[in-house]
């Protein structure tokens, strides 16, 4: 078995796991400090990702390991599970299921953590809420097992598309109720259940630079006082976002920070 160790955690080593996928990793998994990446044969990587090592090792079932090594993630009052430990879900949390895989999302990474928190701490019933950059689905199905009748998830990505139809399909989210498609803001939004583009609740998981770039259309898909939770931010590029907040007019602003990520939450002008 070729296994490429690089050094770095997930969290760390987020925007290079990518690399490793698209260079043909069958698989990855984080131990102590380093990221295996699972080759059938070695092959050329990007130059971001050269400074591991190439070991072949002796044949094991790392999807196996993975699997016993993965556990429940509780966030607010959802816990976040691969459906094999479903059962784990304590019976006063609401259970999220994702199936780990490249569109990778199962509430381990702070960003994605904190996301579900602070969704968690706000009333979504009878709120429609909007996920912009939904990879895996994870936010938009937390949105609506916590009460939102309609989450739109838009992700410039395709292949994120049908993962997150998917998992809305595995934790039993009406259809209708959790809408996923491939776009951002900027292009014209499904209006039949939204007619005017603006959302009582607005979350994005996206980076710092994006943040900045998007906030004008934050405020123009966000109804007046509407929560907006944002994450994806290194804590370094934190001062970009904040700014680009008090540009566009936003109030109320809140920052929570764990380890190198930060989470931001304001409410729109009213």
């Amino acid at each position: 078995m070729l296994v490429y160790h690089l050094p770095g955690t997930f969290e760390t080593r987020e925007a290079h796991l990518d690399l490793l996928w698209q260079a043909g990793a069958t698989g990855l998994e984080e131990r102590t400090g380093v990221i295996r990446a699972y080759f059938d044969e070695e092959t050329e990587l990007a130059a971001d990702i050269r400074d591991g090592e190439w070991r072949r090792e002796a044949d094991q079932d790392w999807l196996a390991e993975f699997k016993a090594n993965l556990r429940p993630v509780q966030a607010g009052r959802v816990t976040i599970v691969p459906p094999w430990l479903r059962a784990e879900v304590p019976a006063k949390q609401t259970a999220l299921v994702i199936e780990p895989g490249m569109a990778f999302g199962t509430g381990h990474h702070a960003t994605t953590r904190m996301a579900v928190e602070a969704l968690s701490g706000l009333d979504l019933t009878a709120q429609t809420v909007l996920d912009v950059g939904t990879g895996s689905g994870v936010l938009a199905i937390a949105a609506a097992l916590l009460g939102a009748p309609y989450v739109l998830g838009v992700d410039i990505d395709p292949i994120t598309i049908p993962i997150a139809q998917e998992n809305a399909e595995l934790n039993g989210v009406p259809t209708g109720r959790a809408v996923f498609l491939e776009g951002t803001l900027g292009d014209d939004l499904p209006g039949d259940v939204v007619p005017d583009g603006v959302y009582d609740v607005l979350v994005a998981n996206l980076y710092a630079e994006l943040h900045d770039l998007l906030a004008g259309e934050y405020v123009s898909h966000l109804r007046p006082d509407g929560p907006l939770v944002l994450t994806g931010i290194l804590t370094g590029k934190l001062p970009l976002v904040l700014e680009a907040l008090d540009r566009e007019g936003f109030t109320a602003v809140q920052v929570r920070e764990d380890g190198e990520w930060a989470l931001v939450t304001a409410r729109a002008s009213a």
